[in-house]
């Protein structure tokens, strides 16, 4: 069973309601947990904070959340990966939708903070297509420990 509440505060919410720092939290069964809140700076620039696990059990939920707050935001919206702990192919799943979806309606979606696993599966997936700033081109080279070699002697 997943319950979704929200938090609000004082600015514009992206269901029309009236909050500047919109939280959302998708709690199902007790082990799976993901948090999503945004702010809006006052130069309409929003910032999605994503924290928790992005998977089958989160992701329509997360889904309608963050496809709301890219209908709502007349300017660009970031997600800040920096505290998604877990990610699996339904939550690329999400990323790529409202990706995706954020391109048919014009609007601007970029990830910032992604941890190195998730860099990872994006570029093995080519999800990296999708967000082009994940791109690094340290990640492109796998890098294999070197051999202990043995000393003679």
């Amino acid at each position: 069973m997943c319950r979704v509440s929200r938090v609000e505060g004082d600015e514009a919410a992206p269901d029309g309601g009236s909050s500047a720092v919109m939280g959302g939290m998708v709690d199902c069964a007790q082990a799976t947990q993901l948090e999503l809140a945004y702010l809006v700076t006052s130069d309409g620039k929003a910032t999605v904070k994503v924290r928790g696990e992005l998977d089958i059990a989160t992701a329509d939920q997360a889904y309608a959340y963050l496809r709301d707050v890219v209908d709502n935001q007349a300017g660009p919206v970031t997600m800040n990966l920096a505290e998604l702990t877990f990610c699996d192919a339904a939550g690329l799943g999400v990323l790529a939708r409202v990706a995706g979806h954020a391109r048919r309606t014009g609007r601007s979606l970029k990830l910032t903070a992604a941890r190195p696993s998730l860099l990872r599966i994006m570029r093995i997936t080519g999800m990296d297509e999708a967000f082009p700033e994940v791109r690094n081109p340290a990640l492109s080279i796998i890098a294999w420990p070197r051999q202990a070699t043995a000393s003679p002697g």
